[in-house]
Parts: C-alpha cells; sequence; structure tokens
C-alpha cells in the first residue's frame, strides 16, 4: 500500500480536527507550529490549507491567523437575534452597499496567489454536487474578494451580513436556485468579476459585482437589486 505524501498526511489530520470540533472557537495555530505538531513540512501544510480553504472550510486573513468558518467575528447571539429581525431585501442591500466597493478596493490590491484562489473557489461552486457545498464555494468566494480589500474593519461588516445571511432559514430558496442551474449563472456573472480584478480595472470589477448581486436578487427575490433601496 502507498505511503501517504505529507501533503494528503496533513489534509487528513487536518479534516480529523475540523470534524471533531477542536478549531471551533479558537484560531488554528501559526503555520510553522501546526506544522511541527503534524509533522509535515511548511511547504506540505499551506497546500493542505490551500485545498481546505477551497473547499470553503477555513479562512485566512493575512498577518491575523487561520479560522475555521463556523468561527465569527462577531457574537452568536447577536447574529441570532439579527437573522430573525431582518428580512432577505434588507440583507440584499447590505451587500449592494458593501461588496461592490471591497471588490473594487481587491482590484488593486489582490496578489496573484489571491487571485488564483478566487478563480479555483469560482470553479469549485461551478462545480458542486449539490446545494449545501455550492453555498460553501459561493460564500468562499465573496469571503476571499472581501479578505483581498485588506481592510480588518470592512472584512468584519461583511462577516456580519455573511453570517446573519447564513443564519436565516431559507434552504428551500437556495435549493430552488440550485436546482434550476444557479450554478452555471453564478459562474458566468463571477467570470466578469475575476475577469475585472485580473485586469485590475476597479470600476469595471464593482459594475460587475453590483450586476451580480442584482440578479441574484432577482433570482431569489423576483426584485431587481439594483432598484432595492431607491424606492420609497
Amino acid at each position: 500500500m502507498k505511503a501517504e505524501s505529507p501533503k494528503q498526511m496533513a489534509l487528513s489530520e487536518l479534516r480529523r480536527r475540523l470534524d471533531a470540533g477542536q478549531y471551533d472557537n479558537v484560531r488554528l495555530p501559526p503555520e510553522r507550529q501546526l506544522a511541527t505538531m503534524l509533522g509535515v513540512g511548511r511547504r506540505a501544510l499551506r497546500e493542505a490549507l490551500d485545498l481546505l480553504e477551497e473547499e470553503g472550510l477555513i479562512w485566512r486573513r493575512q498577518g491575523h491567523g487561520t479560522f475555521t468558518t463556523s468561527q465569527r467575528l462577531v457574537s452568536e447571539p447577536e447574529i441570532a437575534r439579527l437573522a430573525h429581525r431582518v428580512n432577505p431585501i434588507e440583507i440584499v442591500e447590505a451587500r449592494l452597499s458593501i461588496e461592490p466597493m471591497l471588490v473594487r478596493r481587491s482590484a488593486m490590491r489582490a496578489s496573484q496567489a489571491e487571485i488564483d484562489a478566487i478563480i479555483r473557489l469560482a470553479e469549485a461552486a461551478r462545480t458542486a454536487k449539490d446545494p449545501r457545498t455550492y453555498e460553501g464555494f459561493d460564500i468562499a468566494f465573496h469571503r476571499k474578494i472581501a479578505d483581498c480589500a485588506g481592510n480588518a474593519l470592512f472584512l468584519a461588516m461583511f462577516e456580519m451580513i455573511i453570517s446573519v445571511r447564513e443564519k436565516a432559514d431559507w434552504k428551500r430558496v437556495r435549493e430552488y436556485y440550485f436546482e434550476h442551474d444557479g450554478a452555471e449563472k453564478s459562474y458566468a456573472e463571477h467570470e466578469l468579476i475575476i475577469d475585472a480584478i485580473i485586469d485590475r480595472d476597479p470600476a469595471k470589477a464593482e459594475a460587475a459585482m453590483r450586476d451580480h448581486l442584482s440578479k441574484v436578487a432577482l433570482a431569489f427575490l423576483g426584485v431587481d437589486g439594483l432598484t432595492i433601496g431607491l424606492q420609497g
């Protein structure tokens, strides 16, 4: 039987620890320490972490550490309270207020490695086999863009919005979207966002994100996202 590669060893052990909830309430150890704990080199560890990030199981913030996607920058009680108070249109309005601005900054600041990760996450969302997997990769795609903006306060605002969105009970709506080619439709829109980031074109990136979120709002809610906030 062929022995596991160092990357696979690290991946298997990290999956086991994540499944066991070992890092639910704390950030993962620093890479140097984690590599020693797992008995692998830093390169193998980074490759394993890259795969887990692509799967939407972890997220990394440069200079701050690696976190599981169950960890939040706001408290669970506050998220639950907001989830019961807001409606889907309010969430779309909030996303339209912040994400186009975030991607505008990401187009100017994202490194090539970060762009490569964004591309992989978009492809993983497109090829997802079920609504839950799609949702995880789609959120990871948008989170990575938010992270690339390079502003911790904006990232915390984004996390608040996404956390409330995840907490809200809209399972049937999400399943309907996925079952009606939502992944393919979103991928075409994600590609336009990625192209703008690659071109280092902030205005085009902002417009592409705004258009994408507007189309998602139309598909989910039957409301043109571009008109939200302009009525009344």
